[in-house]
This record gives structure tokens, sequence and C-alpha cells, in this order.
């Protein structure tokens, strides 16, 4: 296998396991459609492959066990004929489809790889749900807003973060992202799509950045169509961004763009190096010490024959072990005694245990007992040994998590937005015999004086009280419940292990009761109340919109019937 294959491969392992937590399942073929490597999104989409699946096992036999599952008794005489269309479907993909698999609804995509082969994704198509999902962070770009408490936090990050809206066009970016693209400020972007800043950047090249121009607009216009795949793209003065995007449930994305000159610059000087190296070992050593990774190669005799300075630092090595060229054993012995793997997976523990080294490309993360965040990148050699580079990404994981929780919590108040608490319920009712989802209620809960307030005093005032009464609503229910803003001053609790109409009235008082204590904001002394409704499950409902409605239903009842705050649908 030449080197920018294995390199390709190992970048894909990475992007596969990436999209692994996002429950987007990958599998990558060669040209003779043989597998070369999957994630475990796709066991888990297709379980069928759980304990079969091997490296270099051809595509139909993937496909026999897809269909022995799935083909009734009159169609398995035909199966032959149904793993050879698939095998040409596999070949000739162009775009994506969607099928029904152990009654999931599934979207397919595939495209072809030069040098490698194909790569096939699939992801639980949710499509039809998209209609009915109310924004969690609207209009990111007005002052006042929600959303401009999380954006401070990202506004001093040293990387680049773009903010555009379901249309595409840019509703923020931080002061990083304006200096990148030599923005004069945020409004110069605002309204904007990303290509027409990426063009406007490149303003005034000189022919010798024409091609270069050329190429990474090109780039953009392929990954602009596919969120979620890191990307690469060059900027003038031979500068170069990775970027890393993630589309919310609203359709919004939010994008980091990290500055990669220095690592672009250090590949080049690494390859220069490499190809000079049986003349040039003092050029080779002192561009690994200049390495912003860490870079250890060890032989095929497991002897760790070169480690750079930045290795020693992320590793916590003793230089003195380290310039005695010792062996890779010495070294994994030195970092047991040293309980450096105590926040490591078992399953990584065992391999390290196993030899630490493999034959194949590998990626993987752990994390250090100083609380840093290692990246560890491996590359087999030919002949014996690996290549292996370490990357500090602790400040890239803090940025992706808080990307996460800003695309699935409500901004104001922090509760779960109203995407996630119909995921929440859809999972109950998918899984009625688990015992956190089965007997269950849902609440459905509207303010009461609440616009009042709102109008007379001004929507800051309206939002502090929406955040206090938020707050009251996480500590009347339960550690396991899910309380969520569904819009406006409308917010919903799924209380679970119901197993009595009691116990839905019980917490309904206690957010009533709670709700309704007065409340002192901006030296006013204010009071709001509010109307509930309640449905339970198993009742008359049966799925996730007749509970809903049946909810909604009762929280009017009770809001038209003076004297009544409480009303279960019977």
């Amino acid at each position: 296998m030449s080197a920018p294959v294995a390199e390709l491969l190992l970048l894909l392992g990475a992007i596969s396991e990436t999209l692994d937590g996002l429950d987007i399942a990958v599998c990558v073929f060669d040209e003779q459609d043989r597998t070369l490597l999957w994630n475990r999104a796709f066991l888990r989409l297709f379980p069928e492959h759980a304990r079969e699946l091997r490296h270099g096992e051809p595509y139909h036999c993937n496909l026999r066990r897809f269909y022995q599952g799935r083909l009734s008794d009159e169609e398995m005489p035909f199966i032959e004929r149904y793993i050879e269309e698939g095998i040409q479907r596999h070949r000739q993909q162009q775009r994506p489809f969607s099928f029904e698999h152990a009654g999931t609804k599934i979207k397919v995509s595939s495209l072809p790889l030069s040098g490698i082969g194909r790569i096939r994704i699939w992801r639980r198509d949710s499509d039809e749900a998209a209609g009915e999902i109310e924004p969690a962070i609207p209009g990111l770009s007005r002052a006042g807003d929600g959303f401009r408490d999380d954006a401070a936090l990202f506004g001093h990050l040293a990387d680049s973060i773009l903010v555009t809206g379901p249309d595409e066009r840019v509703a923020w970016t931080n002061e990083a992202f304006q200096i990148m693209y030599r923005l004069h400020d945020a409004e110069t972007a605002i309204g904007q799509t990303f290509e027409s800043i990426y063009k406007r950047a490149w303003r005034g090249l000189s022919s010798d950045d024409k091609s270069r121009f050329e190429a990474g607009l090109a780039v953009l216009s392929d990954n602009l169509r596919f969120v979620g795949a890191p990307f690469e793209l060059p900027l003038p003065n031979r500068r170069w961004t990775r970027i890393t995007h993630q589309r919310s449930p609203d359709g919004k994305v939010f994008s980091t763009h990290v500055d990669i000159t220095m690592l672009k610059l250090q590949q080049e000087e690494l390859r220069a190096a490499e190809r000079k190296a049986s003349t040039t070992n003092a050029l080779l050593e002192a561009t690994l010490e200049r390495m912003q990774q860490g870079v250890m190669m060890v032989n095929s005799d497991r002897i760790v024959e070169v480690c750079n300075k930045r290795a020693i630092e992320l590793l916590g090595l003793p230089e003195s072990l380290m310039n005695s060229k010792p062996s890779f054993e010495a070294v994994l012995a030195y970092q047991w005694s040293t309980n450096e793997f105590r926040h490591t997976s078992d399953s990584l523990k065992d391999f390290i245990k196993a030899g630490g080294i493999t034959d194949q490309p590998q990626c993987y993360d752990r994390k250090r007992p100083d609380g840093r965040v290692i990246e560890v990148q491996s590359v087999p050699i030919a002949g014996g040994g690996v290549l292996r580079t370490y990357t500090d990404i602790t400040e890239r994981r803090r940025v992706e998590e808080r990307i996460r929780h800003v695309a699935r919590h409500d901004s104001l108040t922090s509760l779960a937005n109203r995407d996630v608490f119909l995921e929440h319920l859809a999972e109950a009712f998918r899984t009625p015999d688990a015992p956190t989802s089965a007997p269950f209620a849902v609440h459905y809960i509207d303010l009461d004086r609440f616009k009042p307030i709102n109008d007379c005093h001004g929507h800051g005032v309206g939002d502090k009280v929406l955040t206090i009464v938020a707050e009251r609503m996480r500590c009347a229910a339960r550690g396991k419940d899910v309380v969520a803003r569904m819009g406006g001053d409308e917010f919903a609790i799924l209380q679970y292990d119901v197993g009595h109409l009691d116990a839905a009235l019980g917490l309904a008082a206690r957010v009533l009761a709670s709700i309704s204590e007065p409340m002192e904001v901006e030296s006013l002394r204010l009071q709001v109340g509010a109307s509930i409704g309640i449905a339970r499950f198993p009742g008359p409902a049966t799925d996730v919109d007749s509970l809903l409605r049946n909810a909604d239903a009762a929280m009017y009842a009770a809001k038209s019937s003076p004297g009544e705050s409480i009303r279960a649908h019977r």
C-alpha cells in the first residue's frame, strides 16, 4: 500500500469515528469491493454484521447476510439476483436513496474514492419530521438574542467560529474568523454566503495564487453539499485552514476554521526530510523539534528510533529514558508505573497490554492524567515498525462539546429544546418495556400572566422571568425526567415511572406551586401562574403526536376553567 493511500485511509478512519458520534454509519471498500474499514454506528444500524464482518471481506458476503435476514421464504430463491443487483448499485450509485430496514427508514449515499475504491454512508432518515422542528436559536444576528451568551464564549477562542442559518447565509462570526478572512468587522459578513466571503478573501490575488484559489473553490463547492466531513482550504499568502462543521436540527451550521498553516508547512518539510533522510539526518531532527505535534518512530525491532521534544512533553516521559533509544516495552512499562492510562477505556488498555502496535493504520483519543486529551495516530512502516503522532486536541474537544450543547439546548434557559424532548418521547414509545419508559406522562405547561410582564417591562425582564421559571421546573422534577422549553412561554416535562395518575398530579402540583411563588427581578416583585395539561401512557394515545395533542388539549381545558390550573386527559 502506498504512503498516500495509507494516509488517506488513516484520515478516513478518523472521519468515520467522528461521524460515529453523530450516529452516522460508514463503511469503506477497495476497488475489488472488499471491506477496508467501518465504524460502530454501521454495526448498530446493521446488527446482523456485528460478529461477522472482517477486514477484506467481499461486499457480496455483506449483502448475503443483509438479505438473509430480510427476505421472505418466497423471495429467498432469488437471493443471488438480489446480491448481484446490490453490487451493481454499489458500483454505480451517484445519488442518495432511502430504504427501510428492521423498521427504520435509512438514507444511504455512496461516492468513489480515487486510489481507494468507494465509501458508503448511512443515516437514519428524519426528513419527514423536519417540518415539525421549531428553531432552537432564532435569529442569531439580533441584539439581545439568547445566543449572545454562548457567542461570548466563542468570541475569544483562538480558532475561528462561523454560524450560518438554514439559508446558508452568515448569522454570526467571532473576531478570529474576521481576521482569517480579512473582514473589517462582523457586519461585513452577516447575510453573506461563506463562498462569497472566501472569494472576497482572494481579491487582488497574483497570477501565482490563481491556481490555489481555483483549487480551493472547487474543494469548497464539493464540500458545501456534505455538511459533517472535515476538509482543508488554501488561503492567500500560502495559508491553510481546516474546516469542521455540524448542522443542528433547525438547519443552522456551526463550523470551526482552524489555521493549519504551520502544520501544512511542517508536513511539507517532513516529507522533504524523509526523501533525503539518508544524507540529511540533521535537517530531519531540526524539523521534528519544530513540530507542534509529538512524533515517535518505532522500528521493526520495537526500538524507539525517534522521539521529538513535543512527544516527550505531551506524554510526560523522562528525557533520559527517551534519549537512550529504549524499547517500546520500556516506554510502556514507565507509563504503567505512573498510572498514565487511568482514564483509558478497558478495550484500549487491553490493546496496550498486548503490545500497543498494530499493522493497520489507527487513530484514537485518550485522556491523560493531567486532563489533556491526546489524539494518537499510527501509520505502519513498510518492513515493520510504526510512525506515531501525538496531538493535543483538548481545546478542540471543548469547542465541539459546546457546539453540541448549543445545538440541542434552549439558548436562554439551557433546558432541552423541542427536538431533544421529542427524541426522548419517541424513544419512550419505542422501548415501552424499559424500566425508565413505562409507564410515563407528558405535562404541557403554558405560563399565565407572562405576556403583560413582557409587554410592560420589556424582553430583558421577560427573559429573566423565563430563566427563573425554567430553574424552578428543573428543581421540581426528578433528575431522570426531561424538562424542555417548547417555544415562547410554553414548556413540557416528560415524567417517567408514573404508576398511577396521582404521581403525575403530584408533580404538576409541585411545579405549579414553585412557578407561582413571587420573584424579584430588577427590583420588581413579579408573579406568574401556569396552566398544566397531563396525558399518560399507556392510555388513549398510541403515538407521540396523539399524546402531545391530548396533553395540549388538557392544558387548554384547564386554562378555560376558572379556578382550575391542572387538568389530566381522560
